[in-house]
């Protein structure tokens, strides 16, 4: 508020309404500052959406619920995010195909015109892996497959909900005859464009492991898969860490549970 020379007229000065910045991390382990290229991404703020909502079609929806997410890469082109969620201070959404590496600007326009923006820092590779709990921390998303001596191939859970408790026990892994192959099927994000697998690393409870594939999960939008061959020496250790190393960069650290 301030007066004229004259102090004839008092004049108020409105400040522009303006809404917090958008935060963003991997939707995974819901941690770093980089943003990896076609990554599922959580993105934080106010305002974001009017209604909450949530994609049920493929190919993704790029309105949903009336909100568009917009990523304005480092050489100024401009594209619409896939969204798979959107409410008022959360979206979750894939990093468009071809957006080049470097800063970017976010913009999330509302159905009512809430403008919101964020910075990003995208990246060819930025690895997180997804927990059964989709907090980041915990029981990894995960299954094994084990393969029989006859050839015959198994799939297993490593986690299961408990109802009465509201949170997931894990499901322990039974190494079973020498003669078996067993292999932790991960589910992650942002690990697809790793430069080759000799850049990628894996150790379960401690103990390096064979990396046999990491890249797109078939069938699933922005989902990254790493397949690992669990060490025998690992039999009856319990609870342990996984955690890989893909192109000099950690992922968050889950755990699974191994027995006999």
């Amino acid at each position: 508020m301030f007066a004229d020379t004259n102090n004839n007229r008092i004049r108020m000065l409105k400040r522009k309404n303006s809404t917090p910045p958008v935060v963003s991390v991997s939707a995974a382990s819901f941690l770093g500052t980089e943003i990896a290229v076609e990554s599922i991404v959580a993105a934080f703020g106010v305002d974001l959406a009017t209604s909450m909502e949530t994609a049920n079609t493929r190919p993704l929806p790029t309105t949903l619920g009336g909100t568009t997410l917009k990523i304005t890469d480092s050489f100024g082109f401009e594209r619409l995010s896939p969204l798979f969620f959107v409410s008022g201070n959360q979206i979750n959404f894939q990093v468009p195909a071809g957006t080049l590496p470097g800063p970017a600007l976010m913009t999330v326009t509302s159905s009512n015109g809430t403008i919101s923006t964020g910075n990003l820092n995208i990246v060819s590779v930025a690895p997180g892996l997804f927990t059964a709990d989709a907090s980041g921390q915990g029981l990894t998303a995960a299954y094994v497959l084990r393969v029989k001596n006859d050839g015959s191939q198994i799939t297993e859970d490593v986690a299961k909900f408990n109802q009465s408790l509201q949170k997931f026990d894990p499901i322990p892994i039974d190494l079973g005859p020498a003669s078996d192959q067993l292999f932790l099927v991960l589910f992650g994000t942002g690990m697809r464009f790793r430069n080759s697998l000799a850049t990628v690393a894996a150790q379960i409870g401690g103990t390096n492991c064979e990396v046999l594939y990491v890249g797109q999960a078939e069938g699933y939008v922005g989902l990254d898969q790493a397949n690992l061959r669990i060490p025998r020496s690992l039999a009856g250790r319990g609870l342990v860490n996984v955690v890989m190393n893909i192109d000099g960069k950690l992922t968050n650290v889950t755990t699974v549970n191994i027995t006999g």
